[in-house]
């Protein structure tokens, strides 16, 4: 089955019913799979016939089957046109027939969730790709590794399932050196150190994504080493030699160093002048606004070659401007 096009709106949403979810109300189940939209919504939608139970449409009190195919219908927009590429920024520092790799800006999407529709990256990409622009691949870019919105850095894609599916078992399997630069709260009384606490769901925390260092959750393994230190603020280098969800973020935390404007591991306040500096001369203007983390580096084997790829992205003006 070839990729889904991104570079246009979808005109539906079609979800498969499990086994599992058999017997539920057709509103209540719906609620579940599309949390960007109100329940009074989706009835609404219901009610104006642009919800079809395996192509039929449905009532709102309808119990589903299990393998029913149930789509929403999308709101048309005000033009069908692709998102100007323009709009979301696409630094690519490594391109071949096989991969794309991009510095990523803070603050971008990778790949469409929620709200988020068409304003990702890999929306942008699927526009490029239709363009004709960069080195031309067999498949439109497709994600190998997530980084989250508010992380910088390197970010690879790869334009042929093959290769994805390569990428992302040496992902699985720590055949990928990573390298991350952190800025966090506090001097840190060591110049290295080895983080080892298993992770999992955050068991007090009512936020489904945040995670938390807990007995009964999964290893993972974070090395750090301290390249700058001063009396509020420490700048790390840190090496995952695990993949889990949020791990430099929660392990560092963990330790004491939370990364500054860490929405969900530390103080989400942004960081201004005056902070660091008593005496500065615009003492409310802001340095920082998201979280002081940033993928400096990765050591890939490339699938297709076989030749040793280092891929590297610059540190971001925010986080330059702050050290």
């Amino acid at each position: 089955m070839s990729p889904r096009d991104l570079s246009r709106p979808r005109s539906e949403v079609t979800y498969r019913v499990p086994a599992e979810d058999q017997g539920k109300r057709l509103d209540s189940w719906l609620r579940s799979q599309v949390t960007w939209r109100s329940r009074a919504d989706l009835q609404k939608r219901i009610a104006h016939g642009r919800v079809l139970v395996d192509g039929l449409p449905a009532r709102k009190g309808a119990r589903l089957l299990a393998d029913q195919e149930v789509t929403v219908l999308v709101d048309e927009g005000p033009a069908t046109d692709p998102v100007p590429l323009e709009d979301i920024p696409l630094r690519v520092v490594f391109e071949d027939p096989w991969l794309v790799v991009l510095d990523k800006a803070p603050g971008t999407v990778v790949h469409p969730v929620g709200r988020h529709v068409m304003d990702t990256i890999v929306n942008a990409l699927h526009v490029r790709h239709h363009r004709g622009d960069g080195v031309p691949g067999k498949e439109p870019p497709m994600i190998v590794h997530r980084i989250d919105r508010d992380t910088s850095g390197v970010l690879v894609l790869a334009k042929d399932e093959e290769v994805r599916k390569t990428l992302g078992r040496d992902f699985e399997e720590r055949r990928v050196e990573k390298s991350y630069l952190a800025v966090v709260s506090g001097p840190t009384r060591d110049d290295s150190g080895i983080i080892e606490a298993a992770i999992g769901p955050d068991p007090d925390s009512e936020i489904r994504l945040k995670v938390a260092c807990v007995a009964n959750g999964r290893p993972a393994r974070t090395e750090w080493e301290l390249v700058q230190r001063t009396e509020l603020l420490s700048l790390l280098r840190c090496h995952p030699m695990t993949g889990r969800q949020h791990q430099i973020r929660v392990h560092l935390a963990e330790i004491g160093h939370p990364i500054l404007c860490d929405r969900l591991y530390g103080d989400a306040s942004p960081i201004r002048a005056g902070d660091l500096d008593p005496n500065a001369r615009d003492p409310e203007h802001v340095l920082l606004d998201r979280q002081a983390l940033h993928a400096e580096r990765l050591l890939i084997t490339h699938p297709v070659t076989g030749d040793p790829l280092q891929l590297e992205a610059p540190l971001p003006d925010d986080l330059a401007g702050l050290l």
